[in-house]
């Protein structure tokens, strides 16, 4: 299974002291880690919605179906997301240095 503990990423505290690049960097590699843990989420239940639709009248419903797929969505949104708030960072990194 996979976890999605956001209390390990970014904290406000972060945020509001990043002035180096190093600091901008750190930020956007633990945007990175979420991009991926929910990517992760995403391909999971992916799997189990497969596994819902196989089972079919054996256990899987279409609302089980429909949970799993809107949930896809939702983490490969959130994923996406957090890539854009790392490549900011990035730049924001690379502005520092100037």
């Amino acid at each position: 299974p996979v976890s999605f503990a956001h209390a390990a990423g970014v904290t406000e505290a972060q945020i509001a002291a990043a002035r180096t690049p190093a600091d901008h960097e750190a930020i956007a590699a633990a945007y990175d880690a979420d991009a991926k843990a929910a990517d992760e989420i995403a391909a999971n239940h992916e799997s189990m919605a497969k596994a819902y639709k196989s089972a079919g009248a054996k256990g899987g419903t279409q609302s089980m179906v429909s949970h799993c797929g809107r949930l896809v969505t939702q983490y490969r949104a959130a994923a996406q997301e957090y890539r854009a708030l790392a490549t900011e960072h990035r730049a924001l990194a690379k502005a520092a240095i100037k």
